[in-house]
């Protein structure tokens, strides 16, 4: 779909997604988020490579810290007229809840809240004429699934990839699992999923240039 899509005529490619590894000094995206210029992060890697492979512009709209339901508010100020195809990785954010949100969700009634909220952003995209392509984020590490300081983890990595796995078939829209190709590079390479991290979430640079290379051959690009 990517390389059908950019092939066909000069292209705005929009990523947004949730926290990278960044350098915030560039042009401001929304509130206090600004863009990454000059850091090194998979989306980096992706702009520089397909800016110079294809007659696109690449637009890295990705934000620290957000869940689903920040880009759902902000919709409007991430997806601009110009953009013709988007790349969607959000939902790290959303397996906790904080203490002071009241009383602790079951595992359940957490899963049904996140799950609900995925149609309801593919909507928002589909009512504004946009290609989507969603996709789920990477492993995390065994102690970044426990409990916070300040928040319960009610729900997991593997939970956020099933998902979005179920919220595809059942809506019919583009997925990538970065999940499932991430553990399976791991697997056939006798990877540590630990050694690919920088702090037990975000990658360090060999698991951002993996990410990317994955990336890279799933769209045959």
């Amino acid at each position: 779909l990517l390389r059908k899509t950019v092939e066909r005529r000069a292209e705005s490619i929009n990523v947004i997604q949730g926290k990278l590894r960044f350098q915030q000094n560039g042009k401001q995206i929304v509130g206090g988020f600004s863009r990454n210029p000059d850091g090194y992060c998979w989306a980096k890697l992706f702009a520089d490579y397909m800016q110079k492979t294809y007659p696109c512009e690449v637009i890295n709209n990705a934000c620290t810290g957000t869940d689903i339901g920040v880009i759902i508010q902000n919709f409007d100020a991430l997806v601009s007229d110009e953009d013709d195809l988007i790349l969607c990785m959000i939902g790290t954010n959303n397996r906790h809840q904080f203490f002071c949100q009241g009383s602790k969700h079951t595992r359940e009634e957490h899963m049904d809240a996140f799950y609900k909220r995925i149609p309801e952003l593919y909507e928002r995209f589909r009512n504004a004429g946009k290609t989507v392509i969603f996709m789920a984020n990477i492993p995390a590490s065994e102690q970044n699934e426990c409990d916070g300081t300040d928040y319960w983890r009610i729900i997991h990595m593997n939970d956020i990839n099933d998902l979005y796995k179920r919220a595809s078939e059942e809506y019919h829209f583009p997925f990538i699992s970065l999940y499932d190709l991430f553990t399976e590079y791991c697997r056939e390479n006798s990877v540590v999923l630990d050694t690919m991290l920088a702090d037990g979430l975000h990658p360090n640079d060999e698991g951002y240039r993996v990410m990317f290379e994955l990336l890279k051959k799933t769209f045959h690009i």
